[in-house]
């Protein structure tokens, strides 16, 4: 088994993912993609050996989400649950091909003390740790985690992904991928705009100290694009 290095104590509120992971395409509950975070805010990104359980606290998870520490203990466990069965799937241009994981292989839940232990999946590690040598993205936690919509926490990880530049360009077809949009959802991009984009970016704006615009862009006369332009204040 591959030992860690003497590496510094982790910061709970950052998260590392390799981009691969960040554009994966998967769809998942709230609760489940905070309990997420949670779990890689523990990984270092340099860190080898992530077989070790990881606990999750419904208080901790309370306190930084501001949902009742009652409906935090169901949070958590329902959480953890579905990340043992939400498919993450990541696609390889260079080789043409597309894989499919889970994120959680194992928990144990401590009935009436609130706190959960978990372990990621085999299939997920290459893409949380030994991350010196691939692009990756780190995202801040406690922002993240403030969101209340599933799309809004996906959007910020895409646009801290290139918090550099502070400019993003996604065709409109896979943004739809990446947040799992079954085809007939939200068809329009009058609908998309209304019910995903515009609220998403509204959350943004208000819980943290990103400024974010969004254009539309045109192909002919259909929209198929949307440039982002953002800037931290």
């Amino acid at each position: 088994m591959a030992k860690n290095k003497r590496l510094k104590p982790t910061d709970k509120n950052l998260a590392t993912q390799s981009n691969k992971l960040i554009e994966a395409a998967y769809r998942m509950s709230l609760p489940a993609k905070r309990v997420m975070l949670m779990l890689l805010s523990q990984i270092h990104p340099a860190q080898r050996d992530i077989t070790k359980r990881i606990r999750i606290e419904a208080l901790d998870y309370s306190k930084r989400t501001g949902v009742d520490l009652s409906q935090s203990y169901k949070d958590i466990q329902n959480g953890c649950m579905e990340l043992m069965k939400t498919i993450i799937t990541t696609r390889k241009i260079e080789d043409k091909t597309t894989e499919h994981c889970v994120v959680v292989s194992w928990m144990k839940y401590h009935d009436n003390e609130g706190w959960l232990e978990a372990v990621f999946s085999t299939w997920i590690t290459p893409y949380i740790h030994c991350l010196t040598r691939v692009a990756y993205t780190t995202i801040t936690v406690d922002e993240a985690l403030r969101f209340k919509r599933f799309y809004t926490i996906r959007l910020y990880e895409l646009l801290m992904q290139f918090k550099k530049t502070q400019e993003r360009y996604i065709k409109i077809k896979s943004l739809r991928d990446i947040f799992q949009l079954e085809k007939g959802t939200y068809a329009r991009f009058a609908d998309f705009r209304r019910w995903v984009l515009a609220p998403s970016v509204k959350e943004i704006n208000e819980k943290t100290n990103w400024d974010i615009i969004y254009e539309p862009i045109k192909s002919g006369k259909k929209i198929t694009s949307i440039s982002f332009i953002f800037e931290h204040e």
